[in-house]
């Protein structure tokens, strides 16, 4: 497999972590959803994806698709700590960052979030927060 442009070996699996090897013998653990969530992550020998994953939605009403994305950003922000994912810029807020929070942490966060500030199917369209703000998909 390829993760972060280079390849690795999957050598042991322990509940949702991976430990990971590389050619030169360094190891890497990480959350399997984190794994899975890069970018840069393939299996060797398997096809590329052929259609993104928004492609997916298009046929859903607008509002709808809003409301998938917005979750899909908070499910993403409790896996990988960014509301993008790994392969995005920036920092995780410490609340749901991966290194310093467990999984249980994350998703208890994310739940106190969202009953603060409103959760992203309620009311009119429009972000309650940050997470919530769709971006455009890179290509």
């Amino acid at each position: 497999m390829t993760f972060q442009s280079r390849p690795w070996q999957v050598v042991a699996l322990m509940g949702a972590s991976v430990t990971l090897v590389d050619e030169q013998g360094q190891t890497a653990s990480m959350l399997a959803s984190f794994l899975f969530a890069d970018l840069t992550f393939t299996v060797a020998g398997s096809p590329a994806a052929a259609v993104p994953p928004w492609g997916l939605l298009e046929t859903v009403p607008e509002r709808e698709r809003e409301r998938a994305l917005a979750w899909q950003r908070h499910i993403r922000e409790i896996e990988t700590g960014l509301p993008d994912g790994p392969a995005s810029s920036g920092m995780p807020r410490p609340e749901y960052d991966p290194q310093r929070t467990s999984m249980a942490e994350r998703e208890q966060a994310k739940a106190e979030e969202l009953a603060r500030l409103g959760s992203p199917d309620e009311g009119e369209p429009g972000p309650p927060c940050a997470a919530c703000a769709p971006t455009a998909p890179t290509v």
